[in-house]
């Protein structure tokens, strides 16, 4: 009886912690679209998740420490989609769509360009080795390959496609793996 108790508890403040975190990244994502990452705080994003500064802290360090939670939750809701397309033409056209029509890359590209470009190019931090490991689960192939999808991708942060290009291009690389 103590232990389904006990169990109970836990499951609950589980559950609570999850939809903390939630919506502290849905806050830090609707932030990051409208000011960017240096023209958000995190009183800001405890103020827009509706959550106590306290709380924020006992999840997050620092608002750094929020954007990269942030971008890992965005890395695997977009892993996701890429891996129940029905083609790897059609998983590269929904990735190259989702960095183009992002609205938080667009704001930080336009008010923190340095932040940017520091992140596209620190190859051994832990995020772009997720972002290897998906890439690389996602199209089943080689170094090279993944190295080619990931410079494609990468163009399209700082230059996005419209969707058409995005369409094109992503069947052309596709019939290249």
């Amino acid at each position: 009886m103590r232990d389904q108790s006990a169990r109970s508890t836990y499951q609950h403040q589980s559950i609570i912690h999850r939809r903390t975190r939630g919506a502290i990244l849905s806050a830090a994502k609707e932030l990051l679209a409208q000011s960017g990452i240096s023209g958000t705080n995190m009183i800001e994003i405890a103020d827009r998740a509706q959550v106590s500064r306290a709380s924020l802290y006992n999840h997050f360090r620092d608002k750094h420490e929020v954007f990269l939670a942030l971008v890992e939750s965005e890395l695997e809701r977009i892993s996701t989609l890429a891996m129940i397309a029905q083609s790897r033409s059609e998983a590269l056209y929904l990735i190259s769509c989702e960095i183009s029509n992002h609205p938080g890359l667009k704001s930080a590209l336009t008010s923190d360009g340095e932040i940017m470009a520091s992140a596209l190019t620190a190859r051994e931090h832990k995020i772009w080795v997720e972002i290897y490991a998906q890439l690389s689960k996602i199209f089943a192939t080689d170094v090279v390959g993944v190295g080619l999808i990931l410079r494609w991708l990468m163009g399209q942060v700082t230059a996005p496609l419209s969707d058409a290009h995005s369409k094109e291009q992503a069947e052309r690389l596709a019939s290249i793996l």
